[in-house]
This record gives C-alpha cells, sequence and structure tokens, in this order.
C-alpha cells in the first residue's frame, strides 16, 4: 500500500502551481499539499514544518524562479536536517529545454528525477508506488 506523502510545490508561477495542485488531488487523490512561492520560503517551511511532515514528503521543484532558483535551493538544502532530508524526495519539475540545466538537475544527488511541466501524473503514481 502507498504512503500518505505530503506535497510541497516551490514554484513562483500562480497558473503553474494551480494546475500542479489540481493534478496532485483530482488524478492522485493526494490530500496534503502546500505550496510556496521561492526556494528561501521552501527552505523556511521545511525549517518550520519539519515535526510534522510525517513519513513521506515529496517536493516539487522548479527550476526558474526569482531570488532563490532551484539549483540555489538545493545548495542551501544541504544544509537542512537529515531526519527531514531522509523522508524528502525532491523532484525537479520544468520546461526547460535547456541540455545544461537537464544534465545538473538528473545528475544531483538529491533530485530522484526531472519532469516536465505539467506534472505527468502516471509517473509521479509510479514514483510514490516505489516510496512504499
Amino acid at each position: 500500500m502507498k504512503q500518505k506523502c505530503k506535497f510541497l510545490i516551490v514554484d513562483d508561477n500562480e497558473v503553474d502551481q494551480m494546475v500542479t495542485r489540481t493534478l496532485l488531488k483530482k488524478k492522485l487523490a493526494v490530500e496534503d499539499v502546500s505550496q510556496v512561492r521561492t526556494g528561501s520560503e521552501a527552505l523556511e517551511w521545511l525549517k518550520v514544518s519539519g515535526d510534522t511532515i510525517g513519513e513521506c514528503l515529496i517536493i516539487l521543484l522548479d527550476i526558474q524562479m526569482p531570488e532563490m532558483d532551484g539549483f540555489e535551493f538545493l545548495e542551501a538544502y544541504e544544509e537542512v536536517d537529515e531526519s527531514v532530508k531522509h523522508k524528502t524526495t525532491i523532484i525537479m519539475l520544468s520546461s526547460t529545454l535547456d541540455p545544461t540545466d537537464i544534465r545538473r538537475a538528473t545528475d544531483h544527488k538529491y533530485v530522484k528525477s526531472l519532469f516536465s511541466k505539467p506534472v505527468p501524473t502516471g509517473l509521479l503514481d509510479e514514483l510514490m508506488g516505489a516510496q512504499a
């Protein structure tokens, strides 16, 4: 049986946030979805919510954001408590075609997958099944 994972959407685009949230709720019956607009807000969310995450957190991380992009978030994520990192899966979401961004994302030790927007719910459902 699949775990009930919490989701954190990290994306500065409100339309992309809404589409991702709707797909998660309607296609995958995800109940617990939070969203923030920047990488720094995501780090603060992790700091505040760390004890209430439960057994599984999936972060859907956009690459291109102002202030702190997805790669800068990943650098700062290094300092996140190990107990949080242990139960967290990071999936980068992007519409980028830049081969450098794609390689950086797929080679990063904290990134499980790179998906194109909108989030492909079938692939995400498979990944959630692997979390069980």
